[in-house]
Parts: C-alpha cells; sequence; structure tokens
C-alpha cells in the first residue's frame, strides 16, 4: 500500500498508469543476511493520504499499512511554491516524523510544452527549492529533468546519448571538450591523460589551489567539488561558467544544488500524460525509481519485523504467551513474502508454524498444557472441510485471533494456506505428498489433546480433505503432473474409501445393515457439522458427495465402490501390487456382505496369488480360509476341494480346523465327478524327500528287467489317507548319434532351463550315464538354486584405531548396500508356477493301494525296463482319490538310470585246446540266454565253410556241413551248453599259417545271420628239398610237428606225377622205430632220383603222401596227406679253386662249367659275386660263354684277396642266356613261343647248377716285404 498527497487531482491523473506500469518489469530485492537475490514484481495500490491509516506502535499488519508516501505537485513558479506548497509539505513531513516514517519521495510533474516555453528559466525553480528545503539528505529521492530543447552545444550531444543507450545508467556517459577548447594546466592534464591514462582516465588529474586557478580551471574545479567531490571520474562535460548561456546556466544552477553536500529526495517529471519519446524516458526512470524505493522500504521494514518475530518466539516459554497471536504475527510475513512473489519463503513460514504447533502439543502429552493450548480442547461443534481456492478464509482466521477455533479449524486452516503456497509454486504433487502426514498428524493431535467429537465427525473431517486435495491434483492436467502425483494420491484414495468404510459401519449402511433411529440422527448429525458446500460450478464438491454417500445404502455402495477401484488402479499404476491387492482383499469382504461371491472370490484370488508369490504365509492362509469359505456357498466344489487340501495341510494352524477341513475335503471328494481329475501342486500338501534308483546285478538294469524306486513322501495331512497311487514319470532322454550329447528338452521346466543356464557350458560327455545321479535329496536346502544362504556377500573389513595405534573397533561393511537394501517390490521376482504341466506318464513307475500316512512315507516304486536306452525320472503324481491329483514339478536334479540290453549269444570254443586241421574234435556250443527268455522248441541252424564238418556229439549221423542244433527253454540270463565234434580239412602246407573256417549262425532272435570265424593249426608241415651229390641226386622231405599234439607217421611215398618214366629209390626204413612229429620234432624221409634213365630233364612234379594219427588215440585214423610237387631240372657243374694266394697281391681265378647233360640252352651267363670286403675283381665280372660245341669251358679271371686268412671262394651266378629275336620256350612247355628284340636272362630250377666249389675256402697268407707271385690254376 502506498499513500499520495498532494495534488488529488494530478495523482488521479496518474494512478492508473501508474497501477499498471509498475508490475509489468521485475527488480531485484537484494536482502540482507546473505539472503539470495530475488526476482519480484512489484504491485502498489495507491491510497489517498490520512492520519488514521498511519501505522501505530505495535500494530504489525503490514499487509494494511502503508509502506510507502508519495508527495505529488505540478508548482512550477516559486513565489506559488513558497507562500502555500511549501508550507504543504512540511506539515506532511512533520505528521510522517511524527510516526517515524521515512520512506517518502517528491515528485514534481512538468506539464508545459516542450516547443513552445521559454528557454530561458528563472535561475532558482521549484525543484531547487523544494531539494534545498527537504531532500538535503535523501540524494536519491530528488531529481530535475532538462527539456532537450534547453540544451545546446555538446550538452545536447551528451543528453542524446545517454536517452539513447544509458537511460538507465546515466552516471556511465559523459562529454569531453577538444583539446583546442582547453588551456593552460588543463591543457597539460588532457596531455598527461591521453599519454598515460587513456584506459583509466579516473587515475590522472591536476589538484591546484584555487588561487592559482584562472579562467576555465577554476571553473572546473568549482564543478567537481560541488557536484562530484565522491566522483570525479563521472563528470563528463566540464565548460568555464562564462562559455554558459540560457539553458546551460540553468542545468548548472540545477546540478550545484542537486549534487550539494545536502541532497534531496525530489523527483521531476516532464509531461508524463504525453507520448513523447523524451515524455516516456523520465516516466520510466519513475517507475524504477518507485520499484527500488519500495523495496528498500519493505526491506528495512522486514528487518524490523522478523527481530520483532524472534523476540516474539525467544518469550514462548512466558506467562501470557499465545501461540494464536503469534501465528497471526508470523503469518502477516508471509502475507508480505506471498505478495512479493516470493512463494517458496511464505511456504517456509508456514512450516516453521505448522512445526511450533506440534511441539507444543507433543509437549502438553509429557508436561504441562499452556493455557493457550487449552482453547484446542473445546469440544468440536462443527467439521467442514478445507477449501483450495487460493483465498483466505478470514473466518477461520478470525476464530484464530480471538482463541476460539477449534483444532480442526486451526489446522484446516494451516494446511489450505500451505496448499495455496503449493498451488502457487506449481507443485501438485508435493501438496498430495503433505497431505496423508496432514491427516495423520491431526488425528494424532486429537489423541494427545483429547477433544472431544461426535462419533464420526473426525472420520468426515478426513474425508472431506482427502477428496479436497485429490480434486485439487486433479484439476492439473499436465502430463508430467499427474505421473508425480499418482505416486501420492493412490494412498490418499485409499484413505478416503477407509474413512467412508468407516462412516457406513457407523451410520448402518453396510450390506447386511439396517439403519436404526440413532443411527439415521447420527446422519444428520453429521451433516450438519459438515455445513453448507460452496458453489463450485458443474461438478460436486466433497461436501455433497459424502453427504449423498450418507443418504442412502445404494448412494454409499456407489461412492465405495468407486474409490475402491480409484484406489487399486492407482496403485496398479504405480507399481504397488501389493497395496492393490489389500484394498483388494478389503473389497472382496464388501461383496461378501452384498452377496456377491463371485466377484468377492477373483479379488480373493488375486490376493491369494500375490500372498503366495512372496511368501506371505499368515496372510495366505487367512485369505485361503475366507476363500474357502466363499467357494463352499458358491458351490464350487472343485476349488474349495483344492483349498481344504491346503489348509488341512498347513502346520500354523490349529490342528480341530485342519481336521474339519480335511474332513470336508473327503466328503466333497466323495460327491465329486470329475474327469480328468483335479490337478494340485505336490508341495501344497506334501514334500518329496530322498529318491533313489535301485540298480540291478552289476550296477545295471537290462531290458525287462524290474526297475525300483524308492521315493520318500513327506505328508502334511493330518489323518492317513488309503487307497492311494503313486506314479513316477519315466523320461526317455533322446541322445545324439553323432556326439552322444542329449538332446533338447523342449518339455523340460522352466525352472531347471533357469537353472541350467547359470552354469558353465561343459564339453560334450563321452558318456550321458554320468550326467545322471541314482540318488538325490529333493528337500536339501543346499542344493536349491535360489537359496539366498548360498549367495556370496560382498563385505569388507573395516577397522577403527585410535590416536594411540591400538584398535578402537572391528566391523565389516558392504560394498554394495543395494543389494541388501533393495526392495522387492512386484517384479516377478518370487512368482511360483501354479502346477506344472503334465507329463507323459504312458510310461511310469507305480505303486498302487497304499497308505499315505502323517510324516514320513517311504514308497517303492516298480515298473519293468523297456527298450535299451538312457531314462530319467520326471513328476510324481499322487492319486488321493480317482478325482484329485498331485502333481509335482520335474525332480531336480535330475535322477535316472540306463536300461541296457543284453541279446542272447552263441560261441564255439575249444575250452582252452588247440583247434587241428585234419584231426576230428570236440567243441563246446554255448548260448547265453542274454536279457531275454528262449523258448522251448527253438533251434539254431548252424552252416560250416567247405572243408569243415561238424555233428551234435550225441547224434550218431555222420559229419556233414550243416545240422540243426534244437534248444531247451531258457530263462534270461542262463547259459546252455552242448557238445560238437567238428572236422577241418587238411590242404597241402608248405608254411605254418592257420586254415580259417567260418560257421554261420542262423538265430530265432536275430535278423541276420551271425558268423562265428573258427582258426585251425595244421598239425604239421612238410617241406622238399633236392640234394646235389656229384652227379646223383636226391630229394628230401621232411616233416616238420607244429603243436604239442604227437602224430605217428608212416607208409610214406613220393611219386612223380608227371609222364615222365623217372625211377625213385626210397631209402626210408620200412620197420623199427615209429616215426613221430610233434612240437620241435621233425622227421625227414629221402628218396634218390636216377638221372641217367633220362636223356632230358624237363621240370618234374612230385606227390608226397603219407600216414598219419595221433599218438594218444586207440584207434588209428588213415588218410593221405598231400604234398606240393617238386619240378627238377638240374646240370652238373664242376668248380676247382687254387692253392694259396697272398693278400695285396694279384691271383687268378679260374671259372670251369661243364654240361652234364644235354640241354637246349647252350649260351650262358656267369657273374661273379664277389665280398668286396674281401676280394677285389679286376677287370670283368660277367661274361657269356657257349657250349654249342664243346661241353667244357674254362674262363680266367684276376682277383686280388684285401685281407689274409681263410676266405671263402667268390661266388659265381650262371643264367640262361637267350639273345635278341630268338625264339625260345618259357618255362611252361604249354606257352606259345616268345619273340623279343632284346637279349635276356632267364634263372635255371633250382637243383639244375650245381656248383662243387661251395663251401671251399682259401687260405690267404698276410703280405710281406718281399712279396712273391703266386699263381693259382
Amino acid at each position: 500500500m502506498l499513500l499520495d498527497a498532494g495534488d488529488t487531482e494530478l495523482f488521479h491523473s496518474l494512478e492508473s498508469s501508474l497501477v499498471e506500469a509498475l508490475p509489468k518489469e521485475a527488480c531485484e530485492w537484494r536482502r540482507s543476511y546473505g539472503r539470495a537475490v530475488k526476482s519480484v514484481f512489484v504491485s502498489a495500490s495507491f491510497v489517498p493520504f490520512s492520519k488514521e491509516i498511519l501505522p501505530k506502535g505495535g500494530n504489525w499488519q503490514l499487509t494494511h499499512q502503508p509502506v510507502f508516501h508519495i508527495y505529488w505537485t505540478e508548482c512550477m513558479d516559486v513565489d506559488v511554491y513558497k507562500m502555500s506548497v511549501r508550507d504543504e509539505i512540511e506539515a506532511w513531513l512533520k505528521t510522517l516524523n511524527q510516526h517515524n516514517i521515512q520512506d517518502w519521495m517528491i515528485v514534481i510533474v512538468e506539464t508545459y510544452d516542450l516547443r513552445k516555453s521559454n528557454k530561458l528559466l528563472p535561475r532558482t525553480t521549484v525543484l531547487d527549492k523544494i531539494r534545498s528545503d527537504f531532500a538535503s539528505k535523501h540524494a536519491d529521492r530528488s531529481g530535475a529533468t532538462l527539456p532537450p530543447n534547453m540544451l545546446t552545444g555538446e550538452l545536447q550531444v551528451l543528453y542524446k546519448i545517454r536517452g539513447d543507450f544509458a537511460s538507465k545508467h546515466a552516471d556511465r556517459s559523459g562529454a569531453t571538450l577538444p583539446p583546442n577548447m582547453l588551456t593552460g594546466e588543463l591543457q597539460v592534464l588532457y596531455k598527461i591523460r591521453s599519454d598515460f591514462a587513456s584506459q583509466h582516465a579516473d587515475r590522472s588529474g591536476a589538484t591546484l589551489p584555487p588561487n592559482m586557478l584562472t579562467g576555465e580551471l577554476q571553473v572546473l574545479y568549482k564543478i567537481r567539488s560541488d557536484f562530484a567531490s565522491q566522483h570525479a571520474d563521472r563528470l563528463g562535460a566540464t565548460l568555464p561558467p562564462n562559455m554558459m548561456t540560457g539553458e546551460l546556466q540553468v542545468l548548472y544552477k540545477i546540478r550545484s544544488n542537486f549534487a550539494s553536500q545536502h541532497p534531496d529526495r525530489c523527483l521531476s517529471v516532464i509531461n508524463p500524460v504525453r507520448s513523447e519519446s523524451r515524455s516516456a524516458e523520465s516516466w520510466r526512470g519513475l517507475l524504477t525509481r518507485i520499484r527500488l524505493l519500495v523495496l528498500s522500504a519493505y526491506n528495512r521494514t522486514l528487518l524490523k519485523f522478523e527481530e520483532f518475530i524472534r523476540d516474539q518466539r525467544e518469550r514462548r516459554n512466558e506467562l501470557g504467551w499465545n501461540f494464536c497471536h503469534y501465528f497471526l504475527l508470523q503469518e502477516e510475513l508471509a502475507f508480505v513474502l506471498e505478495m512479493l512473489g516470493v512463494y517458496d519463503e511464505a511456504l517456509v513460514q508456514y512450516d516453521e508454524l505448522d512445526a511450533l504447533f506440534t511441539q507444543f502439543v507433543l509437549n502438553s502429552n509429557v508436561g504441562d498444557t499452556p493455557a493457550w493450548l487449552g482453547t484446542f480442547q473445546v469440544p468440536l461443534e462443527d467439521w467442514p472441510g478445507i477449501v483450495l481456492d487460493c483465498n483466505i478464509n478470514q473466518t477461520h482466521r478470525g476464530l484464530i485471533g480471538e482463541c476460539r477455533a477449534s483444532l480442526l479449524q486451526f489446522r484446516g486452516y494451516l494446511f489450505t494456506r500451505q496448499c495455496t503456497m503449493l498451488q502457487l509454486l506449481s507443485k501438485p504433487w508435493e501438496l498430495a505428498q503433505r497431505c496423508l502426514p496432514f491427516l495423520h498428524n491431526c488425528v494424532k493431535e486429537l489423541e494427545i489433546l483429547e477433544v472431544a467429537a461426535p462419533p464420526g465427525a473426525v472420520a468426515c473431517w478426513l474425508f472431506l480433505c482427502s477428496l479436497e486435495v485429490l480434486h485439487t491434483c486433479e484439476s492439473f492436467q499436465d502430463g508430467r503432473h499427474v505421473e508425480a502425483c499418482s505416486l501420492y494420491t493412490a494412498g490418499l484414495w485409499a484413505y478416503a474409501r477407509d474413512k467412508l468404510h468407516e462412516l457406513g459401519a457407523l451410520c448402518g449402511l453396510l450390506p447386511g445393515c439396517d439403519p436404526s433411529s440413532q443411527q439415521l440422527h447420527t446422519v444428520v448429525g453429521l451433516s450438519a457439522g459438515m455445513g453448507d458446500s460452496r458453489e463450485h460450478g458443474s461438478y460436486p464438491t466433497p461436501t455433497d458427495k459424502l453427504k449423498e454417500a450418507l443418504s442412502s445404502k445404494e448412494a454409499f455402495k456407489k461412492h465405495y465402490l468407486e474409490l475402491a477401484e480409484l484406489a487399486m488402479g492407482t496403485y496398479k499404476h504405480i507399481g504397488r501390487i501389493r497395496s492393490a491387492r489389500l484394498v483388494g482383499r478389503e473389497l472382496a469382504q464388501f461383496y461378501l456382505l452384498l452377496g456377491e461371491r463371485n466377484k468377492a472370490a477373483a479379488f480373493l484370488s488375486d490376493s491369494l496369488k500375490t500372498y503366495e508369490e512372496e511368501g506371505w504365509r499368515d496372510l495366505a492362509l487367512k485369505t485361503q480360509l475366507e476363500l474357502a469359505d466363499c467357494c463352499d456357498k458358491m458351490g464350487d466344489t472343485e476349488r474349495f476341494v483344492k483349498l481344504c487340501a491346503v489348509i488341512a495341510s498347513a502346520s500354523e494352524l490349529d490342528m480341530p480346523t485342519r481336521i474339519s477341513h480335511f474332513d470336508k475335503m473327503t466328503a466333497a471328494l466323495r460327491d465329486l465327478r470329475t474327469d480328468p481329475p483335479l490337478t494340485e501342486p505336490l508341495s501344497d500338501c506334501f514334500s518329496l524327500g530322498e529318491v533313489q534308483v535301485t540298480l540291478g546285478k552289476g550296477g545295471t538294469i537290462t531290458k525287462d528287467s524290474p526297475v525300483e524306486v524308492t521315493v520318500d513322501l513327506d505328508s502334511f495331512l493330518p489323518c492317513p489317507m488309503g487307497g492311494c497311487r503313486v506314479d513316477l514319470s519315466l523320461e526317455e532322454v533322446k541322445t545324439n548319434v553323432s556326439t552322444g550329447v542329449p538332446a533338447a528338452r523342449p518339455q523340460e521346466a522352466p525352472a531347471e532351463r533357469r537353472a541350467r543356464r547359470g552354469q558353465a557350458s561343459q564339453p560334450p560327455s563321452s558318456s550321458v550315464v554320468n550326467t545322471l545321479a541314482h540318488r538325490i535329496n529333493v528337500d536339501d536346502p543346499l542344493r536349491q538354486a535360489n537359496n539366498p544362504v548360498l549367495s556370496r556377500l560382498s563385505m569388507v573389513e573395516h577397522l577403527d584405531y585410535q590416536q594411540d595405534k591400538s584398535l578402537s573397533s572391528a566391523s565389516m561393511a558392504s560394498k554394495n548396500t543395494k543389494q541388501f537394501l533393495r526392495r522387492s517390490d512386484s517384479h516377478g521376482r518370487y512368482r511360483k508356477t501354479s502346477v506344472a504341466a503334465r507329463s507323459d506318464f504312458s510310461y511310469c513307475l507305480s505303486a498302487e493301494d497304499i497308505v499315505i500316512n502323517p510324516g514320513r512315507n517311504t514308497v517303492t516304486l516298480r515298473c519293468k525296463a523297456r527298450e535299451k536306452g538312457l531314462y530319467r525320472l520326471g513328476q510324481l503324481s499322487l492319486h488321493v482319490a480317482s478325482n484329485l491329483e498331485f502333481l509335482s514339478g520335474t525332480l531336480t536334479p535330475r535322477v535316472g538310470f540306463e536300461v541296457t540290453r543284453e541279446p542272447p549269444s552263441v560261441t564255439l570254443n575249444m575250452g582252452g585246446k588247440e583247434l587241428l586241421a585234419g584231426l576230428e574234435q570236440n567243441m563246446v556250443l554255448t548260448v547265453s540266454s542274454g536279457s531275454q527268455r528262449i523258448e522251448e522248441g527253438a533251434c539254431l541252424k548252424l552252416h560250416a565253410s567247405r572243408g569243415l564238418l561238424l555233428q551234435v556229439q550225441s547224434s550218431e549221423e555222420s559229419l556233414c556241413h550243416e545240422i540243426l542244433v534244437p534248444l531247451l527253454q531258457t530263462e534270461p540270463f542262463t547259459t546252455l551248453s552242448m557238445q560238437l565234434r567238428v572236422m577241418a580239412e587238411l590242404p597241402p602246407k608248405r608254411d605254418s599259417s592257420v586254415i580259417e573256417h567260418k560257421v554261420m549262425v542262423q538265430c530265432p532272435w536275430l535278423v541276420e545271420d551271425r558268423i562265428i570265424p573258427l582258426h585251425f593249426k595244421p598239425p604239421f608241415m612238410s617241406t622238399c628239398r633236392l640234394h646235389t651229390a656229384q652227379v646223383r641226386k636226391f630229394v628230401q622231405v621232411v616233416v616238420a610237428g607244429l603243436t604239442a599234439q604227437m602224430v605217428e607217421l608212416r607208409e610214406p611215398e613220393l611219386s612223380v606225377m608227371s609222364d615222365l618214366d623217372l625211377p625213385l629209390m626210397s631209402l626210408n626204413p620200412q620197420h623199427g622205430q615209429k616215426q613221430i612229429a610233434g612240437n620241435n620234432m621233425n622227421v625227414s624221409f629221402m628218396w634218390e632220383v636216377d638221372v641217367d634213365a633220362v636223356q632230358d630233364t624237363p621240370p618234374i612234379k612230385t606227390e608226397f603222401s603219407v600216414k598219419y594219427s595221433p599218438i594218444n588215440d586207440v584207434t588209428t585214423l588213415s588218410s593221405e596227406q598231400l604234398f606240393t610237387t617238386y619240378k627238377c631240372n638240374f646240370d652238373v657243374q664242376d668248380y676247382k679253386g687254387s692253392e694259396l694266394c697272398r693278400s695285396g697281391t694279384m691271383c687268378h681265378l679260374q671259372l670251369k662249367v661243364t654240361r652234364v647233360n644235354s640241354g637246349s640252352h647252350n649260351s650262358l651267363m656267369y657273374e661273379v659275386l664277389a665280398d668286396q670286403t674281401m676280394w677285389a675283381v679286376c677287370g670283368r665280372t660277367a661274361g657269356v660263354i657257349s657250349l654249342e660245341t664243346v661241353d667244357k669251358q674254362n674262363i680266367t679271371l684276376d682277383v686280388m684277396p684285401l685281407i689274409g686268412g681263410y676266405l671263402p671262394l667268390p661266388g659265381i651266378r650262371l643264367s640262361k642266356y637267350i639273345p635278341a629275336d630268338h625264339k625260345s620256350p618259357g618255362r611252361d612247355m604249354s606257352r606259345k613261343i616268345e619273340l623279343s628284340s632284346h637279349p635276356r636272362l632267364e634263372p635255371f630250377s633250382p637243383g639244375q647248377v650245381y656248383n662243387s666249389s661251395k663251401a671251399q675256402q682259401v687260405h690267404v697268407i698276410t703280405s710281406s716285404t718281399a712279396s712273391q707271385d703266386t699263381s693259382q690254376s
């Protein structure tokens, strides 16, 4: 509030413009005590001056007190000013001084025409007089503005620059005269400044005594001393007085009066109502000056006021101190800050009052209650809700000032003012955030102060406040505000619903209740206490809604359900599912009262699901009891049976309750007809303990053999269950043929896939069986993948030491606090699957008609092993009745076994003896049934390869190549043995290699025939050699024994297989010692060949035969043995060596070739084969000789022995030499005659060349100094 005095008509002509123009521009408000600079808008209301309005001592109502005073005048005549205006100003200032007011300003409005007015003004103007009379100490509150047409020369330029660029900073512009206008000392000063202080002109100057200054310099000195004594650098244009004319002399006079040692508080405004540009500048200067002076006045006033407030607060423990009066006092400060637009600081004032009042209430609970606080303990007579319309509730404020306000009225008024500040700050989310703590605080203060209230009055007030805040938050349509508010409005919707439910229970409006007359009177009383609702446009106010809700049961139901849905929806929107489920559970109770059990069951089921997922066991049990009762009344037998089973298994409940629900379950199961049966998780009523697979003999399980699995099952039911059936599914592990790695399991449970993903990848295993366990403990907590006990804590050691380096304390600190402090919200972390998907139970282990007793039960499950492969245990199914099945999840870790298939096998063996060809022996045919059963009448068909004969020993039939062997009935894993007689033919053999035969066995259990290889060893072998003694020929046959079996040989025969009549004379004994061949025992037979009986000796084929029999045999078996036939064509050659030779001396080697029998080959090639370490052959080592005309040829060669001693003669090799293009038959006489274009060699057959010098040695003596030549013939 600003008071205007002086010319009233003049001010009224300017008032509207001032009121409109002042708040358009912001102004910086610089406050004391280091407070932040605020940018505020100054808006003012002008009131005519009156002594009654002036503040009186002790009155701190700042918003109703004038803070600044302005005197307006347009007097331009000095005489009129002296006669009347001066006395009025003196009287006005005297009045202000009497009230200790120092914030004032005098404004002179000059309204003359700038174009027509006389430029020559009187030397003393009204402004000069006012400044000299009233503004000697306040230079900033007075000023003069000359019209531009009064300025000439350089001064007009200065005025123009200030008007265009420095209107707000007039002290930053000035004029400087050119140097040619300066004389004397002034030129010296100008020169110094231009040379050394061009950028810092204020750092140079001339100081001369006044009597030494002449001319212009005296004028400069005078101006500086009068006008700018403290700011000489801000003096611009300086003209000597004798250079000033007309208007310039007036300006000089104004400056000398305006900036003297006693400045004034006056301001001159030129033509403010006109739209001229230069008048607008003067008007802007006035507005700026008013803003600054008003803020300065407020600053001084608030400093005093805050000092007074602090003093009053410090006296709060004195007798007679009243909080209500103090509240109004500090609220005045908040009003001022609100008026200036500093809403955050105004909110701080209200928060301080809130905290102070709360502290008083809390202290009264443990100490004496102040007298003023007793006024808030009066019983509640009305409880109207708060109104958040940014208006001040003067009624409640007046009651607070009179100390007659109730606690709810005071609290409501204070919270309303806080909400108003928050709305002005555009913080609706904080408004919602503060509401719920405020309401709880009010309820607590009512209890502490023991304020009496009618039943339901406080609930009505709480409901109205909550709904008012919610409607206020909904008025903010910005999406950012809506999201921020939703975090806090959800709790408010739920709180309003709770209070409405409380009122409904009080007034008999809940379903199933009929309001009594007393309750109807209660409704009337509550409605009266709420008062009349305010006019609020189209939509109903909270008071209207509450009155409507209390008017009837249908209206109450409508509003209650609306609030509940809003609360649940908002909770879900912000992710607080637990709170939404709690509201839903209470809403289910409401629907149960309405009889709408289907809706109630839906809400209870949602709540139960959340409680089970997050492990709220007690809440889950209570909800299950309510849901079971609901399902029983609805007739939902299937769900009722499941719930009864869970309730009966809950160890937290008392035994009668559990037994009661168990009996209800069994009774309902008898009447229930459902297909397929009901499915329930096994973990609800049972717990799996140890699961162990019993392996068969040898630690393996074969096809068709029994499989046993032992399961420890813990029952939580209170009573035994008879006639149960337990099934345990078996899953075959499909393996990859190439790698042996189990194939993917799409039916695998999600929990198992998650557990396997957390493990490191393992290389492919060679045996999948190693990955399957045979025994696990399912309920072992240490084997659970998500066991929090096994999680590794990130902890570090923290040691504190004292100053003497001794240990003060030791503690453990966590590196990651979020690991422990994070909030497990409804993000699906603890969700569990309801019922696992049912596996394939077509192949399973079963146990029927068993009794499940409470506690630990050991159940043995059996089945017959199927085909070969890997099998693992899947799910366990427990049928407690034909229509109720408990199904477990997939057993983890996986338990399994391998089924190995052992087909029947057939083997032939000698029982440790060797198989010998040519002898009849006994063999054992062994048939092992393996994992199969051999039925009676089955036969084995044995087919032997060529040269092998066999027969069953018990049969009298002869040996043959194919036989049928009947089998007896044989159980699995038994062995059947039968004796067979076998004999393999002995072919002609030159070596000891085995003779391989095969027996093909046709089995009825095999698709393909099985081949059994048999290896027979020959009992002996024979070799034939041709010996030559001069011209006689002998054939030797040696029979060598190869085995330990002794064989007697008799009647050896050697015959020629060709048409050639070659006599053979046996040299073997006919009688006498037996010829026995065995291991390392040989028998030799000899025949002489009569070579004289034939002229030509082509290759001869012979046949050797001998009869043999085992020594140990009683009966001699006769058979003929065929040997390889030898072809014998041979010539006899004579070779004669020398007598004596010396090493290192050349010797003669004579080669003599003699033809014994006539032959077709006359050309021979000889080759000397000498050991190079013993002999050195000189000359040719090979040559061709001809025996076509003669029968003997002599060749002499030169050789040199290299070493001394007995040296063997060099070897000689003779070959048939066949010239080129020579027709000659090959070895085979039946072949055609061959023609060759190159000469070639053909070797002689064994026995055709006889080397008579073979194995002879020559004595070579060591060489001496006098060597003698020795010749050899």
